[in-house]
């Protein structure tokens, strides 16, 4: 039997979150639920579940919090954070409780099925952690000794990647077409520092531009996951693997 606890406050998340851990486990499966931090934090301690899938923010206690306490009970609780939210002070936060006893996940809500799939598979078979792409960016980016790039300015980076113009982005992260120039000209300040002209020219000008350029860094510094990216152009990827000795795999 194997018992996991969904820690949720939208039921329809909780349902979804269900179907998926049913196809992962089709046997001897108990799903047990918790709409709020403080009812998981109770249910993770006294039914001791295999796996806990937690959101971060919910009414009561929110997932990091709740989760210290259960892992000052149970130091080997297996924990997957299935959040919507990814910021750099959740990140530092879950690196100073995480013991080391214990196999966790992050995963940002909105990915695939298939993502949460292998996560679950990851954590609860094969006892390996589970860190998403962004997260994983996000860890780097806090170890860094490049210069420091702030949460705005790293969701701005992301939205780049994924292929959204300055207005979707402004329209996304509710701020002028002004503020994100802004992000985009101090983003390409800390990544690239002075190294334009010589990329302009040894790139060409039709595959060169700032947005591309922060791309292209952020890729090299891992900040940024291929797999994650949209389609680039044949001449754009043969570019990016020759300067950074990368095998992108970027086709559909």
């Amino acid at each position: 039997m194997v018992r996991v606890l969904i820690v949720e406050d939208m039921p329809v998340l909780r349902e979804h979150a269900g179907e998926v851990l049913a196809k992962v486990i089709p046997e001897d499966l108990e799903i047990l639920e918790a709409p709020d931090g403080k009812s998981g934090v109770e249910l993770a301690i006294s039914s001791t579940p295999d796996l806990v899938v937690m959101d971060i923010s919910m009414p009561e206690l929110n997932g990091i919090k709740a989760a210290e306490q259960i892992w000052q009970v149970r130091k080997d609780a297996r924990i997957l954070f299935w959040s919507q939210f990814h910021r750099e002070t959740y990140v530092r936060s879950l690196g100073r409780i995480v013991p080391d006893e214990a196999i966790h996940g992050y995963l940002i809500k909105g990915e695939s099925d298939d993502k949460l799939e292998t996560a679950i598979r990851q954590i609860l078979m094969d006892g390996d952690p589970f860190i998403d792409p962004i997260v994983a960016g996000i860890q780097k980016r806090l170890t860094s000794k490049d210069d420091s790039i702030t949460d705005s300015e790293f969701e701005t980076l992301m939205d780049i990647a994924i292929g959204l113009t300055d207005r979707a982005i402004a329209a996304r992260r509710h701020i002028s077409v002004r503020g994100v120039q802004n992000r985009l000209s101090n983003l390409l300040n800390k990544l690239v520092k002075g190294a334009e002209a010589h990329l302009k020219e040894s790139a060409g000008m039709e595959i060169y531009n700032p947005r591309t350029r922060i791309v292209y860094e952020a890729l090299k510094r891992g900040l940024v996951d291929p797999d994650e990216l949209p389609v680039l152009g044949e001449e754009a990827c043969e570019w990016i693997e020759d300067e950074y000795d990368l095998d992108l795999d970027l086709s559909e």
